[in-house]
C-alpha cells in the first residue's frame, strides 16, 4: 500500500501551496534542472493553469561553471520551461572559484545573480524548491555547529532580502513526493552527482538519515522541531527588533554604536541575537558568527559599565570595541577584509555585504574600498568630521577609517556615508547605489 509520503501532488494542493504569493508582483523559479526545482516550475505551471491569480514567473539557471555538463542542463531547462510557457534565463558564475568552502561560496554567489535577476526582471520574489528533507538536513548540520534557536530554526517558509522576497512553498512536503509527481507526469530530471559526494556536508547528512530515524530522528521530528524553534525564534526576534529601535544607531558609513546601557538588561539570548545581528550587517557575511565565539565577546562587552574602555576585539569580520560610552562595530581592516571592488560603468557586486552598482551612465569605472587613515584625513581637512557627519559621541578613527569609500585611480572620490563628495564627482554619484546597512 502507498503511503502518504508516495502521493503526487495534485494541481489543487499546489494550487494552495503557491496561495500565500498571491501577493506578489511577479516570481524568480530558481530552477537547476534537478528532481525538486524541476518539480517546482511544473507545480507552479499547474497552480496557475487552476488559479491564474497567482502571480506569473520567470524561470533562472544558475551555472556555477564547476562542470562541464551545466550548459547542457541549462539549455534542458530552457526547453522544459518552453514546453510550459515560461520565459527562461541562464546566469554564470564567472570568475575564480575559491579552494575552501566551495560549497557555501557556490551557494552565496547563486543567491546573489538569483535576486539581481529578479531586479533586472521585475520580480519581486525568487522561489526555490527546497523541502522537508532539506529542513531537516539544515536543522541537524545546524545542530553540529552549535546554532542558538535562531540558528536551529532552520529555513523559513518567507524571508526578505535586500527589499524582496525569497519563498520556500514547499518546506512541508517531503521530496518523496516531489519525486511521485515527475513520475506521475512522464517528467525526467537531471541528477548533480555533488548531491552523493561525501565530501559535503548534506550528502553525509543525507546517508545518515536512516540511522538517524533507527534512533527516533526522524525526519518529521527533526522538521517539527524546528518549526517550535521557529516560533522561540520569532518571539526573539521581535525583541530584538525593539532593542535595535531604541539602542542601536547605525551609521550609513557602513559602522553602529551601541548604547550599553540600553540593552544591559536585556536577557542573555536577546543580546546574543542582537549582537549576531548587527556583525552580520557590518562584517558582510551571510551567516552569523559560531555561538561559541559570539558568547565571548558578549561576555566581554556585556554593557555594564558604560564608562569603561574594552580593548578591541574581532568577529565575523568586524572590529568590536567600547570607549566613548559606547559599543562600537565597525568592519575589520588588514587581516580578513575584502579586497577592493572594481566597477565598471554598468557592473555591480557586493561589498561587505552591501549591493553596489554603477549605472551604465556612469562617467568613469570606480574603485570601492575602506576609506583608510589617508581618507579620513583628506575629509578632516576638507568637509570636517563634526557630530553631524559622524555622529555624537564620534567614534574612534579606526571606526571612520572602515567607512566605504569610492576611488578613482587611487584618489578618493567620495565617502557616501560621511557626505564627501569631491569636486566635479557629483554627476559619478548620481550613477552609484548603495544598498543601505540593515541587521
Amino acid at each position: 500500500m502507498a503511503s502518504a509520503d508516495d502521493a503526487p501532488v495534485s494541481d489543487a494542493e499546489a494550487a494552495t501551496l503557491f496561495a500565500p504569493l498571491r501577493d506578489r508582483s511577479r516570481l524568480v523559479l530558481a530552477v537547476s534542472g534537478g528532481p525538486d526545482s524541476t518539480a517546482l516550475l511544473l507545480l507552479h505551471a499547474r497552480a496557475r493553469a487552476l488559479d491564474p491569480t497567482l502571480p506569473g514567473a520567470v524561470v533562472v539557471t544558475v551555472d556555477h561553471g564547476l562542470r562541464p555538463e551545466a550548459a547542457e542542463e541549462a539549455r534542458l531547462v530552457a526547453a522544459l520551461a518552453a514546453r510550459h510557457g515560461l520565459p527562461h534565463h541562464t546566469l554564470r558564475w564567472d570568475g575564480d572559484k575559491p579552494a575552501a568552502n566551495l560549497q557555501a561560496e557556490a551557494r552565496r554567489a547563486r543567491y546573489d545573480l538569483l535576486f539581481d535577476a529578479a531586479r533586472d526582471l521585475d520580480c519581486d520574489t525568487v522561489v526555490t524548491a527546497h523541502h522537508a528533507d532539506d529542513q531537516a538536513e539544515t536543522f541537524l548540520a545546524r545542530l553540529a555547529r552549535g546554532s542558538g534557536v535562531v540558528g536551529l530554526a532552520a529555513m523559513t517558509p518567507r524571508r526578505p532580502v535586500d527589499g524582496l522576497l525569497l519563498a520556500r512553498p514547499f518546506l512541508d512536503l517531503p521530496k518523496s513526493r516531489l519525486l511521485a509527481t515527475l513520475a506521475a507526469a512522464g517528467e525526467a530530471w537531471i541528477d548533480d552527482p555533488s548531491n552523493a559526494d561525501p565530501r559535503f556536508d548534506r550528502a553525509r547528512w543525507r546517508a545518515a538519515a536512516p540511522l538517524l530515524a533507527d534512533l527516533g530522528l526522524t525526519r518529521d521530528r527533526l522538521v517539527a522541531t524546528a518549526k517550535a524553534m521557529a516560533r522561540a525564534a520569532a518571539a526573539i526576534e521581535a525583541q530584538v527588533d525593539a532593542a535595535l529601535a531604541t539602542g542601536v544607531d547605525i551609521h550609513p558609513a557602513g559602522w553602529v554604536a551601541l548604547r550599553p546601557e540600553a540593552v544591559v538588561t536585556l536577557p542573555e539570548e536577546i543580546r546574543l541575537r542582537l549582537l549576531s545581528r548587527l556583525v552580520r550587517a557590518v562584517g558582510g557575511s551571510p551567516y552569523g558568527p559560531r555561538l561559541d565565539r559570539l558568547e565571548t565577546i558578549a561576555t566581554a562587552f556585556d554593557g555594564r559599565d558604560p564608562a569603561v574602555t574594552v580593548a578591541a576585539r574581532t568577529l565575523g569580520g568586524t572590529r568590536i570595541e567600547q570607549r566613548r560610552g559606547r559599543i562600537w562595530i565597525a568592519a575589520e581592516a588588514g587581516r580578513g577584509a575584502p579586497p577592493s571592488l572594481r566597477l565598471e560603468p554598468g557592473e555591480r557586486g557586493r561589498w561587505r555585504g552591501r549591493r553596489i552598482e554603477l549605472a551604465r551612465e556612469a562617467p568613469h569605472a570606480v574603485t570601492i574600498a575602506p576609506l583608510g587613515p589617508d581618507g579620513r584625513r583628506v575629509i578632516a581637512a576638507t568637509d570636517g568630521l563634526t557630530p553631524t557627519i559622524v555622529g555624537h559621541p564620534a567614534p574612534p578613527a579606526a571606526v571612520i577609517e572602515s567607512a566605504l569609500a569610492v576611488f578613482r585611480d587611487g584618489e578618493l572620490v567620495a565617502c557616501p556615508g560621511l557626505r564627501h563628495v569631491r569636486d566635479g564627482e557629483r554627476i559619478l554619484m548620481e550613477t552609484l547605489r548603495l544598498a543601505p546597512i540593515s541587521p
